[in-house]
């Protein structure tokens, strides 16, 4: 007996000790195959810097349909991760009704109308992130166009720690990077630029430039190089106007100083609506001036146009039929659907983008640069020269074997110790700083502007990517094809202005087990009955097989 009572105290000081050094040291471990309940070192670094307490309310409470039940279900995973990690952050779910209707008008969040078996529930797919007295709002499904709207909710779940780790640090950090937009060589007009500035808006400060305009100079001059030096990356949007040497300079002299650039240029004039109005053109040269300006940075863009067999596809009237035109759709060999090239996290996991009228980048040998094509074209392919017809006929594809160039570069990073072209020049002494070199230059080039433009349809901005051309005239409420033309162009942004780390996470794939609603109500009776009937059975069996044991031991 006394032997019995010493085990039982050694077992019961075990336990306590265990459960005092349990107080102490915690680890939690994830077996999942895709790791979702592991935080990136990302978000780690970003949590820790959250020094005062951060309030997270998640406006999905209340009833939700399937795949909204799940994205909440995916937040809470998520949010109890960072709170592990900081206890200055707190979240809650709380019912839309709670906030009251005019909280929810006055900041613009619109219920998203979904149909169920027991009717239409207006769902707020948003939180409300309050932080050192500060109140925003963000949605926690993304903003990608190219993703259908029903798949929306579960395609959110795989960014969700970057929807809020974006959201964090912009609520914690105040020092927002600027972009500036360059106008003054007739770039996009503002209402086809407002769908990417939009977008950009909600992470960086945008602006456009104007003094070129404003002065009326038309072309910067040596002292618009201090102005610029404020912006973190300038983007030139489709110029139709030459450039000035000086403006190349100026150019040259902002990223000799560290400045990033992305720049969709175009050397041949060619537009949709002048084909649709006559039914042909002429793709005249457009140059620039630039040639010289590119060249120094190890690419070339030649004046033609790239002809994919894999086009994106446009609405063409093909007959009519009971006195009612018919209409069909056709892959339009000018609008080159833009795949992934070489393997960077601007591109990872991207969907194609849609370009038009896009010319051939050339690569030329520069050992200093770094040359990453982030998108081309499809191996089926061809060129059409300036200065040659472009038809709608050409939809009607003759010659299959006339498209055998291969991919064709059409979206180039270009990263390295950049030098400048002005450094054997007289020019530079324009410039009493000039600068030669820099080191860690990075630079986009993509040959085609209308990949940064909007369509306007009715009048109204369409959302970056969407086909205007792929709506059809007997049904104009029809949603258009969309490409991930808004995703390429923030990646890429992050990626110029340092955020790869954010690439990484917006890039993430999970996989969500869905259940099937179809095989659940087939059998839902069986599993029901085998949830009752085989636990039931198990404890009976032991009981009896106790019972046995028992009988047999005592029997004697």
């Amino acid at each position: 007996m006394k032997k019995l009572n010493k085990s039982n105290l050694i077992i019961f000081a075990g336990l306590i000790a265990l459960f005092i050094i349990g107080q102490f040291i915690y680890n939690r471990f994830d077996l999942t195959k895709d790791k979702r309940f592991t935080l990136t070192s990302t978000t780690e670094k970003l949590v820790e810097n959250v020094k005062e307490p951060l309030k997270i309310e998640i406006l999905l409470g209340g009833e939700l349909p399937g795949d909204y039940r799940i994205l909440k279900n995916e937040i809470q995973f998520l949010l109890d991760e960072l709170r592990e990690k900081n206890s200055n952050i707190s979240y809650s779910f709380v019912d839309p009704v709670d906030l009251g209707q005019t909280e929810l008008e006055q900041n613009k969040l619109a219920p998203i109308p979904i149909k169920t078996d027991k009717g239409t529930l207006n769902i707020y797919p948003y939180a409300k992130l309050t932080y050192d007295g500060k109140t925003s709002y963000m949605e926690v499904l993304v903003n990608d166009p190219s993703i259908q709207f029903n798949e929306l909710a579960l395609a959110s779940t795989e960014k969700l720690e970057y929807l809020f780790a974006e959201k964090i640090q912009k609520a914690t950090n105040f020092d927002r990077k600027r972009i500036g937009f360059v106008v003054h060589h007739d770039e996009l007009p503002e209402a086809n630029i407002q769908s990417l500035g939009r977008a950009l808006s909600e992470k960086y400060d945008v602006e456009i430039y104007l003094n070129p305009i404003v002065n009326k100079t038309f072309s910067f001059q040596p002292a618009d190089l201090d102005s610029l030096k404020r912006f973190d990356a300038l983007i030139v949007a489709k110029p139709t106007l030459p450039f000035s040497d000086m403006d190349k300079l100026v150019l040259d002299q902002y990223v000799m100083n560290g400045g990033k650039m992305l720049m969709a240029i175009e050397t041949v004039d060619a537009e949709m609506d002048s084909i649709f109005r006559s039914g042909k053109i002429v793709a005249f040269p457009r140059d620039l001036k630039l040639n010289d300006f590119l060249f120094n940075y190890g690419v070339r863009i030649h004046p033609a146009v790239i002809k994919d067999l894999n086009g994106a596809q446009i609405v063409l009237a093909d007959g009519e039929t009971a006195g009612n035109t018919s209409y069909n759709y056709y892959n339009w060999p000018y609008f080159e659907l833009g795949i992934r090239g070489e393997e960077n996290p601007i591109t990872s996991s991207i969907d194609p983008v849609l370009f038009q009228f896009a010319n051939p980048i050339e690569l030329l040998k520069n050992p200093a640069i770094k040359q990453t094509v982030l998108l081309s074209s499809s191996e089926q392919t061809s060129l059409k020269p300036a200065l040659n017809y472009i038809q709608l006929n050409e939809v009607e594809i003759e010659d299959q074997q006339e498209y055998k160039m291969g991919k064709i570069p059409m979206a180039v990073l270009l990263e390295g110790n950049f030098n400048s072209a002005y450094s054997m020049r007289y020019e530079r002494k324009e410039f009493p700083n000039f600068k030669a070199k820099t080191t860690n230059g990075k630079m986009i080039v993509i040959s085609d502007g209308d990949v940064l433009k909007n369509a306007l349809w009715r009048g109204m901005p369409m959302q970056l990517g969407e086909n205007k051309y792929s709506v059809r005239p007997d049904n104009p409420d029809g949603k258009p094809k969309t490409y991930a033309n808004q995703t390429f162009l923030m990646n890429a942004m992050d990626y110029l202005l340092g955020d790869e780390d954010f690439l990484a996470l917006r890039n993430r794939k999970l996989e969500i087990p869905l259940l099937s609603e179809t095989t659940v109500l087939q059998e839902k009776s069986t599993w029901q009955i085998m949830n009752l009937v085989i636990p039931t059975s198990i404890i009976a069996l032991l009981g009896g097989i106790g019972f046995w044991i028992r009988k047999k031991k005592y029997a004697r």
